[in-house]
C-alpha cells in the first residue's frame, strides 16, 4: 500500500503526519477541522499553503462518482443512488434502500450519506487511489471536511465511516447543482428513486 500523507490545515496542531492516529489527535473533537489525505507530499505542502489546483484532475488511478439521495414520505424510506465512472464511462451504478428510523427523520440525506459512503467504499474495494465524489447536496462535503458540525446521528454517523474511510483513499469532493440537466446526476437521482420502488 503507497505512503500516505495527512494534511492537517485546521487542528489542533497544523502540519502534514504519515499516520492517521497521530491525524485523529489533532482533529477528532477540534470544531471545524480542515485536513485531507494525499499520496504525495508536495500534494499535501500545497493543500496547507492553499496552492492546490481548484479543481481535482482525474488519473489512471482515480473513479469519478455522482451520488444523490430520495425519500418517500408514505413509507418513511431513504434512498441512494450512484454512478461511478471512469474516463467517461460507466463501469457501475450502485443503489439501495432502508428504513431505520434514526436516518429516516432526516428525509432524503441518509440517501446522500449513504451514496457517498458506498462510493468510497466501492473505489476502495475497486483499487482505486482517490474519488472524486460530485454531489448535489452540500453536507456531504461540509460534514467530511469537519466546516459544518455533525449534530445529527446520520451526520455523526457519516463523519465517523467517512473519516475511516479517507484513511485509505483520497476523496475530492465537486458541487454539482441539482436537477440541472447533468447526466450522471439525474442517473444517480433516477437510482435512488427507482431504490424506493
Amino acid at each position: 500500500m503507497s505512503k500516505k500523507y495527512y494534511a492537517v490545515k485546521k487542528g489542533r496542531q497544523i502540519g502534514i503526519f504519515t499516520d492517521w492516529a497521530s491525524t485523529q489527535k489533532v482533529i477528532s473533537g477540534y470544531s471545524n477541522a480542515e485536513f485531507k489525505s494525499f499520496t504525495n507530499r508536495n500534494e499535501a505542502e500545497a493543500y496547507i499553503s492553499n496552492d492546490e489546483q481548484a479543481a481535482p484532475q482525474e488519473t489512471d488511478d482515480t473513479v469519478i462518482a455522482y451520488v444523490d439521495g430520495s425519500f418517500d414520505k408514505q413509507t418513511a424510506r431513504y434512498s441512494y443512488g450512484a454512478v461511478m465512472i471512469k474516463r467517461g464511462t460507466v463501469v457501475a451504478e450502485l443503489s439501495n434502500a432502508d428504513d431505520d428510523p434514526k436516518y429516516a427523520e432526516s428525509f432524503q440525506i441518509a440517501g446522500e450519506c449513504f451514496g457517498s459512503l458506498n462510493a468510497i467504499k466501492w473505489a476502495i474495494a475497486h483499487g482505486y487511489r482517490s474519488v472524486i465524489i460530485h454531489y448535489d447536496y452540500l453536507g456531504i462535503e461540509m460534514w467530511a471536511t469537519r466546516k459544518w458540525r455533525a449534530n445529527k446521528t446520520v451526520s455523526q454517523d457519516y463523519v465517523r465511516h467517512f473519516e475511516r474511510y479517507a484513511s485509505q483513499i483520497d476523496v475530492h469532493f465537486v458541487k454539482v447543482k441539482a436537477h440541472s440537466g447533468i447526466d450522471y446526476n439525474e442517473r444517480a437521482d433516477e437510482l435512488a428513486k427507482a431504490a424506493l420502488r
